[in-house]
């Protein structure tokens, strides 16, 4: 289990060192990036159903702490798709104000028109500005829905955790009970022994002069 569990690992910081190309790079460079995170990601999933089966065939001492790994890993991957999607968004986006910023310098106008010129730059400028406070305004949307989502999904690894600490603190508290219990008939029954001992013994002894006398 720790060896999938460590690829697993592996797997996570390849694909955080992929992330900055995902923006970075258009085309095919980035369905070609996209599409070995997204092999990646498979894998980690994968391993994760493998690890969710191996979990419940560890000791109950170690039972805890592995399910804590494999949470935490799930809660990796889910912070993972959620900043692969976001800075899908970003890229897609400025590949289309790119598309639309060449079209609008690519139309030919008359070269005497110079308010029909000074009308076209202006528009590209405001039409610039615009999408540029668009863009801001969404990054901000997605990163703060980004962080709620992992702010969540830890909060329920963490309520979990302490429900498994609950429950084995309790088990400790009656494994503990249970052992005093032991303890305490151990001892009676000690005290029991060598109290018919004694007794059988002077049993024995008075029948011994009754039967010499």
């Amino acid at each position: 289990m720790e060896v999938l569990y460590h690829q697993s690992q592996k797997l996570v910081l390849d694909i955080q060192g992929l992330l900055p190309h995902i923006e970075r790079n258009i085309g095919k460079d980035a369905a070609s990036i996209e599409q070995t995170i997204h092999g990646k990601l498979e894998e980690i999933t994968s391993n994760i159903q493998r690890l969710d089966i191996l979990v419940n065939k560890e000791l109950p001492v170690r039972r805890r702490e592995a399910r804590f790994k494999v949470d935490q890993l799930k809660q990796d991957r889910l912070m993972l798709q959620n900043a692969i999607h976001l800075l899908q968004q970003k890229r897609i986006q400025r590949e289309q104000e790119d598309a639309a910023r060449e079209e609008l310098l690519t139309q030919t106008f008359q070269p005497n028109n110079r308010e029909t010129s000074l009308y076209i730059d202006h528009s590209l400028q405001h039409h610039t500005a615009l999408n540029g406070i668009h863009r801001s305004l969404d990054d901000i949307w997605e990163t703060g829905t980004a962080v709620l989502d992992g702010l969540r999904t830890q909060k329920s690894v963490f309520k979990k955790a302490h429900r498994r600490l609950l429950d084995v603190t309790s088990m400790l508290s009656l494994s503990n009970t249970v052992m005093k219990m032991i303890e305490r008939r151990s001892t009676q029954d000690k005290y029991l022994f060598y109290g018919l001992a004694i007794i059988t013994c002077i049993f024995i002894l008075a029948a011994f002069w009754y039967f010499r006398n």
